[in-house]
């Protein structure tokens, strides 16, 4: 695909030094494409970094475009989402012409501005479709057609499954069901927040399984919940057509909650998921999403497995510890034999305490300048411990 090229490229171009940094879309790809074709001239999206698929999809971005805002390119005809201003992988359209007029929105599809707090976006998303619910019930404002069609829009809302953590998600779900709007949920789950699994900070490791008390019944307010696989291109096809026709013409909020999508170059060009995922899901990573093939074990389970492997875990926490409690007895150390009488500066009875315990030294490197200065920080020393 068009898109996942595009996120091959784009890791190489930061890696190579030509961009500063890079977010990309892959492994979500077969769901947003089902997602647009559900989206109408006039809906809304309020998302965030990971949509490039979307909007390829929507007609709203192109691949020159794309490129453009991975450069930083500062020329607002190069990059109209932002010109260069904001994080990379920060979408919009726009709603206003050149005169600072109001465009026809109805005549396009729209989407708010993304923002680089995580769950940034949901409040805005809740303001959108309040709006649709307010164009609805107010016959006054039927004849703002540039604006609304009666309040048949939909507000489309993405988030990864990490992100469902924050205080914002929870807040706008909440009044989305008490205030029985058209807003449409999709969760993006691959079942990571970078390093850290769902299974240590998602309730049931499944946030439609901890949603499930908001879920509609018959009579009163709440949300519908569609569940389905990232894999699974016909699943996904009636899931989105079944759930978001509901939504548009009912005003009932859904949660579509897409498990099991991919995310074969990690979280972003800032890290390498090889030191933390297990190998089954890396290579489940370069199959899965090819072939349609589902994950035999969830990567929650995965996660658990791998989080039982202490040897595999990144080494600098392991380090950091040493370090800091190596500090903590030399520094106390040394006021205890400058109490005595010994004499010793703070880095040389830090070193002479490291040394008593039978570390070993590399050659000069506790030399001191001068009276009273050390040649080396605290940290520093704590680093040969």
């Amino acid at each position: 695909m068009l898109s996942r090229e595009a996120s091959l490229i784009g890791r190489k171009e930061v890696l190579g030094g030509k961009a500063k940094f890079g977010i990309f879309g892959d492994g979500k790809e077969l769901a947003q494409v089902c997602m647009a074709k559900q989206f109408r001239n006039g809906d809304w999206r309020s998302g965030y970094y990971r949509d490039m698929t979307f909007m390829f999809a929507i007609g709203e971005l192109t691949v020159q475009q794309w490129f453009a805002q991975l450069y930083a390119h500062a020329d607002v005809n190069a990059d109209p989402s932002s010109a260069g201003r904001s994080m990379n992988g920060h979408f919009a359209t726009r709603s206003l012409d050149e005169r600072g007029e109001w465009k026809d929105l109805m005549a396009q599809p729209n989407s708010s501005p993304d923002i680089s707090p995580t769950a940034g976006q949901m409040p805005r998303l809740l303001g959108l479709a309040q709006a649709s619910k307010v164009f609805r019930h107010d016959p006054a404002l039927h004849n703002l057609t540039h604006l609304t069609d009666q309040g048949n829009e939909v507000a489309f809302g993405t988030i990864g499954d990490a992100s469902t953590s924050e205080g914002h998600f929870w807040e706008t779900m909440n009044a989305a069901c008490v205030l029985q709007v058209p807003l449409a949920m999709s969760v993006w789950d691959d079942g990571w927040g970078i390093s850290v699994s769902k299974a240590y900070q998602t309730t049931k490791g499944s946030i439609s399984k901890a949603l499930a008390g908001f879920e509609k019944e018959e009579e009163g307010n709440g949300l519908r919940i569609h569940r389905t696989k990232g894999w699974d291109y016909a699943h996904l096809n009636r899931t989105y057509e079944k759930a978001i026709a509901l939504c548009r013409e009912e005003h009932v909020p859904c949660l579509i909650h897409v498990e099991e999508v991919t995310q074969p170059q990690g979280h972003s060009t800032s890290g390498s998921h090889e030191r933390y995922k297990s190998k089954e899901l890396l290579e489940w990573y370069k199959t899965g999403d090819k072939a349609g093939t589902p994950l035999q074990e969830g990567p929650e389970l995965l996660a658990r497995r791998q989080g039982d492997r202490p040897q595999r875990r990144v080494p600098r926490v392991t380090n950091t510890a040493k370090a800091s409690r190596c500090r903590t007895e030399s520094r106390v150390d040394a006021f205890q034999e400058r109490d005595q009488g010994g004499g010793l500066n703070e880095a040389e009875s830090g070193v002479a305490a490291c040394q008593r315990r039978g570390r070993q030294r590399r050659d000069g490197c506790h030399r001191v300048r001068g009276p009273g200065s050390c040649a080396l920080k605290w940290h520093r020393v704590a680093r040969k411990c």
